[in-house]
């Protein structure tokens, strides 16, 4: 399980990088779920990690799973741990 946890990471943190269209897509509908959730919780990450292309997200993490959500969202291998996607 930790596995599958670590590569959805490096796989978000990979498509945060290097972005295409399809996965920002779908970043944006998850982040749009996210931003409402009362797990997303702020952190210092928006000042080392800056999202400019979604911005209601910046700076959060899943106080849940523990993920920053601006690669949680751009992966496809976990889910929601709340099951809101």
């Amino acid at each position: 399980m930790m596995d599958n946890k670590f590569m959805a990471i490096v796989s978000g943190f990979k498509n945060y990088a290097f972005q295409n269209k399809e996965i920002e897509e779908l970043a944006l509908e998850r982040a749009r779920i996210c931003a409402e959730c009362p797990f997303a919780v702020e952190t210092m990450f928006k000042q080392i990690l800056p999202d400019d292309s979604i911005k209601q997200i910046e700076g959060l993490k899943c106080s849940d799973c523990g993920c920053i959500l601006s690669a949680k969202v751009r992966q496809i291998i976990d889910s929601c741990p709340q099951h809101k996607w």
